[in-house]
């Protein structure tokens, strides 16, 4: 029996506490991982079952090589040598895409082509497009409304061997985003910095030498037309149920001169061209007032789409902005 004399033993510490948040954690991660391995299957089988049906459709949609990772909290997808197309010809490749969206938001994508890619366009041949920033990105994925949007930064834009020079040869900066909003309308921004254009486009008569800027804030009606097997039959269907589109900010800076206006509406002929005239003001403060007036620019200036045509006032800049 104990001796009752002897003095009392301490009782053992409680260590629960000190091993309980290491604990805790191992577990979190364990579940976590479990969570994301489930979102990178789900991911790879959604991407390949896609790709799949619009080959079946028609459509190109194929790559060497995919690879995901990106763990913990991303999840990221990378094409080597991926290639996308629709029936009418036009066509995108690249030596490689990387999509990526946060584990916890899977519905929202950005795409980036790191090495540049090749555009195709029916009729035009290849064109070759590098740039210090080549992304896009995709909001509501899954959605009968997604929203789009593409930047490039320091971008040149060369023929490739069988295609035809585009109207830039270069861009500070190209920005195009398309927003859904109600009753069945989306609002349309492109953006335009430093363009650089080729001096045998109409425009660069106009520019003499100088960088070709542009902001156009639109707004487009019957959003839920613009449905079809390839890009120019979704502008055919949109323009045959009636769409229109509408410009709240036109700012064009060209050659010095600065032109700013809104109005519309404008539509879309049968050969995809934009089609109708948007009135502009020119800021002459500080230009030559006898030039202006003998080429026709001083007061309200139309800028004018007709018969696949494009004009700025009196003067003929080119064809008309083929969007189909």
């Amino acid at each position: 029996m104990p001796d009752p004399s002897a003095p009392p033993q301490p009782k053992r510490p409680n260590r629960f506490w000190l091993f309980a948040p290491y604990v805790l954690l191992v577990i979190v991660i364990l579940v976590w991982s479990g969570v994301w391995m489930v979102e990178k299957l789900a991911v790879e089988q959604v991407v390949t079952r896609k790709a799949a049906k619009l080959e079946a459709q028609g459509y190109v949609a194929r790559w060497s090589a995919m690879k995901i990772d990106g763990w913990p909290f991303r999840v990221r997808v990378t094409f080597t040598a991926p290639k996308a197309g629709d029936s009418a010809g036009w066509q995108v490749e690249a030596p490689r895409f990387e999509a990526q969206a946060m584990a916890w938001a899977p519905r929202t994508w950005v795409i980036a082509a790191p090495d540049g890619l090749t555009l195709t366009r029916p009729g035009l041949g290849p064109l070759t497009v590098a740039g210090k920033q080549i992304r896009a990105s995709i909001g509501a994925v899954g959605s009968d409304r997604p929203r789009y949007s593409f930047e490039g930064d320091g971008l040149t834009l060369t023929p490739a061997p069988g295609g035809k020079p585009a109207s830039f040869s270069s861009l500070d900066k190209l920005e195009a985003h398309l927003q859904p909003g109600p009753d069945d309308q989306a609002a349309l921004l492109l953006r335009i910095e430093g363009g650089a254009l080729r001096p045998e486009t109409g425009l660069a008569k106009l520019a003499s030498g100088k960088p070709f800027a542009l902001v156009w804030d639109s707004r487009l009606t019957k959003l839920a037309a613009l449905k079809g097997s390839n890009w120019p039959g979704e502008v055919q269907a949109w323009r045959n149920a009636g769409g229109s589109m509408t410009v709240a900010n036109a700012e064009i800076g060209i050659g010095g001169l600065k032109l700013k206006g809104e109005g519309g509406p404008l539509m879309v002929d049968t050969d995809g061209r934009l089609s109708g005239q948007v009135p502009l003001t020119l800021d002459a403060a500080g230009q030559n007032q006898a030039l202006l007036k003998a080429l026709g620019l001083l007061g309200p200036v139309p800028l004018t789409f007709k018969d696949g045509r494009a004009a700025i006032g009196p003067i003929p800049v080119g064809a008309a902005l083929k969007i189909g």
